[in-house]
């Protein structure tokens, strides 16, 4: 049985090894299509074209998958001149499909739903983010303006779904209700966790530096590292010059630099770049910290907070998607607010070896819902279900 995979996400292709790699983020790989070929025998995925610009792009290739990537279709223009273009690639690989899994919001993901309904095909919606804090954090008036259109597109194409996954557990759910068949699955990847007994090593620890991480693509100014050196600069202006941020993503960094540089902190910051996912980057690094920050102005359900709670880290958080089904009101703070961000990182600082303690094995603890083997069986059962529903 085939499936299709269709989201906006870039990737590229490198003609010289003939392997797709993930355009940013890194998320993209073969351990985000094993879910899917555990249920499928082979899949097809439908994305957006890159340039291949970095050799430290991740491999998004993989065994029984293929990709199908769609040209000229960079930017609202773009879009708007190759619509019917596009839609005359999408049905014709509609059409070859037995099984259609739809991850919104994207424009690519809305017009293979708008060819769905018009055909028997089976699928699921994968809602992953919410377009209305995304437009609205933008950065941009024309984001402000589109931001409740997009709001009340998505919110009408979930209502009458046949078969949705939401990544959050209620956040989502209450945004973009769905009438019908409905599960809420994080889309995190954790396979496995650090051991109360590291954590308590690893606060143990009489450290010169207060080593804080952010993790957050660099291609939009909405992940927060605006936020994150502004809390870092009254840090300092607070006599806190022992902090040491730490930032990871890919795309171009050369804004943070320049601002880093403008606030007088290019000293107390480190720009990482882009890490590999697991053992061999992501968990190495989020091990060497004393606290993450995730300062964001839109999520769904961040992955990477998740995480850094299974590594048994300290955590502080915007308060924007289901990141308050992770963390604790003290924990939070309103989108935007690097003051208080600020002071919430100084009470960090003033805790005892004891209190960081404490809140890493509950972080540690709060994680063990979201290991991959739970979290995949849910999602097999799910997608069975809608699979052998012969009124679906």
């Amino acid at each position: 049985m085939k499936a299709t995979f269709i989201h906006d996400h870039y990737f590229a292709y490198n003609p010289k090894n003939g392997k797709y790699y993930d355009g940013s983020g890194g998320a993209f790989t073969e351990n985000l299509w094993n879910r899917y070929l555990a249920v499928f025998d082979f899949l097809e995925v439908v994305g957006r074209s890159s340039m291949l610009t970095s050799s430290q792009l991740v491999v998004s290739s993989s065994k029984n998958v293929n990709f199908h990537l769609i040209e000229n279709v960079n930017g609202v223009k773009n879009l708007l001149l190759n619509k019917e273009a596009v839609k005359s690639q999408l049905k014709e690989i509609l059409a070859t499909t037995d099984f259609l899994i739809i991850r919104l919001p994207s424009t690519l993901g809305k017009w293979a739903f708008e060819i769905c309904k018009r055909t028997d095909k089976k699928y699921v919606l994968e809602i992953v983010g919410d377009p209305f804090e995304a437009y609205l954090f933008h950065g941009s008036f024309l984001g402000k303006l589109i931001a409740p259109i997009e709001y009340l597109r998505l919110k009408a194409v979930v209502a009458n779904a046949k078969s949705v996954i939401y990544v959050t557990q209620n956040k989502l759910q209450e945004r973009y209700p769905c009438k019908n068949n409905s599960v809420g699955i994080s889309n995190v990847r954790l396979m496995s966790q650090s051991t109360a007994g590291e954590v308590r090593n690893y606060y143990l620890k009489d450290n010169k530096k207060f080593t804080i991480g952010l993790i957050g693509t660099f291609h939009v100014k909405y992940k927060g590292h605006r936020e994150a050196l502004l809390a870092l600069k009254k840090l300092i202006e607070d006599g806190f010059d022992n902090v040491i941020l730490n930032l990871v993503g890919t795309g171009d960094s050369s804004w943070i630099k320049d601002l880093a540089l403008k606030l007088g902190i290019a000293n107390n910051i480190i720009i990482k770049g882009s890490l590999k996912s697991g053992n061999e980057g992501v968990i190495p690094f989020l091990d060497s910290l004393d606290l993450y920050i995730h300062p964001s102005k839109t999520e769904g359900l961040p992955r990477v907070i998740i995480e850094a709670m299974s590594r048994g880290k300290v955590c502080l958080s915007s308060d924007v998607g289901g990141t308050s089904e992770l963390l604790d009101k003290e924990y939070l703070h309103d989108a935007g607010d690097w003051r208080k961000l600020s002071l919430q990182i100084k009470t960090i600082i003033h805790f005892s070896k004891k209190e960081r303690i404490s809140i890493g094995l509950e972080n540690l603890n709060t994680s063990n819902n979201y290991l991959e083997s739970t979290l995949q069986n849910i999602r097999r059962a799910f997608l069975n279900k809608i699979i052998s529903d012969e009124s679906n």
